[in-house]
């Protein structure tokens, strides 16, 4: 078998699956924000972040009906994080959720009832999966490392490591 070949078939078509940037917003699935795959600094993806936080539904089918809204939107996670997460959010079914302000300064953190260590990414996937019921980004994709600039972003000032003993 010669692998070279191999390799020139396979390797630019894992480069187009892997690279939001090659398929463009437009032709994106209503819900989807793609983030490009290129950034000039984290400001920028952190700024990204804040765009898939607001308008990415994850490919879910879920709805909410935001206050004083007279229609129903698709669930992204501006649904439960009200202000971008800034300030205290309620789930649809009314648990109250605190405010995301500080909260990537608390990851990794033991989570006693799951028997295990959670970093800000676990807790991406559970947001996505179990509150939006949707599908979550890959743990490495550039929707994943925007999404944690973000929160990171609004945990600068905030005291690191302080769920160690």
């Amino acid at each position: 078998m010669h692998r070279p070949l191999a390799a020139s078939i396979l390797v630019p078509a894992l480069l187009a699956a892997l690279l939001p940037g090659a398929a463009s917003a437009a032709t994106a699935p209503a819900g989807k924000f793609t983030a490009t795959a290129k950034v000039s600094s984290v400001d920028e993806a952190a700024a990204q972040g804040a765009q898939i936080f607001a308008n990415d539904t994850f490919g879910t089918k879920q709805t909410w009906v935001p206050p004083n809204a007279f229609s129903s939107h698709a669930m992204t996670c501006a649904a439960c994080h009200t202000d971008g997460g800034k300030s205290e959010g309620t789930t649809p079914a009314g648990a109250h959720l605190p405010s995301l302000i500080g909260a990537a300064a608390k990851y990794p953190k033991f989570k006693a009832k799951k028997h295990a260590v959670y970093t800000l990414e676990r807790q991406i996937v559970h947001c996505v999966r179990a509150g939006i019921m949707g599908k979550p980004p890959a743990y490495n994709s550039p929707e994943m490392i925007d999404l944690v600039a973000y929160l990171t972003q609004l945990s600068k000032g905030a005291t690191m490591g302080q769920q160690f003993k």
